[in-house]
């Protein structure tokens, strides 16, 4: 996704980009365009001060995971958000990872790995389809949230089985 800064007035600018998952370059891992099969929405605002463009973005999209209680397979809702400041002065140094220089002579901004690195980041450590997700019975597999099993709950430890017998 590329900012044309030719085209960019002085002050407030708003964008919108709709971005295709396979446009950010995810290395064809399975894993991840499986988990991006939506259009990417971002909006972005730029604002240009002379030589600096301080940029805004919103990127909203809907992700496809598979729950790692159940094993269904669900969408959802997925948003980031990130500030970067572009600058072709570079005679400041700065050590902020939100801080970025571009050449005197530049006439676009590349946003695509910025984009893919944040979408990266937002994604869940843990995926449910619900918050109180039963997920799949240990014995014989079927899925808690859809039916109910007849297999027994309880399992008894076979170590502690002597005791069991000394209640009796």
């Amino acid at each position: 996704m590329n900012i044309n800064l030719v085209k960019l007035h002085e002050g407030l600018n708003k964008l919108n980009f709709q971005i295709k998952p396979d446009d950010l370059d995810f290395d064809g891992e399975e894993e991840t365009l499986f988990l991006f099969p939506n259009i990417i929405d971002a909006d972005v605002e730029v604002q240009k001060f002379s030589d600096k463009f301080f940029i805004k973005v919103n990127l909203l999209t809907v992700a496809h995971y598979t729950c790692d209680r159940c094993l269904d397979v669900f969408d959802q809702n997925l948003e980031a958000n990130f500030q970067l400041i572009y600058s072709k002065q570079t005679r400041y140094q700065f050590e902020d990872d939100e801080y970025r220089f571009i050449e005197e002579n530049a006439t676009e901004i590349d946003l695509s790995t910025d984009i893919r690195e944040h979408l990266l980041l937002v994604i869940p450590m843990k995926h449910l389809c619900k918050e109180d997700c039963a997920g799949l019975c240990s014995h014989c597999g079927v899925n808690l949230n859809n039916e109910t099993c007849e297999c027994e709950r309880t399992t008894i430890d076979a170590r502690w089985q002597v005791l069991k017998n000394l209640q009796k």
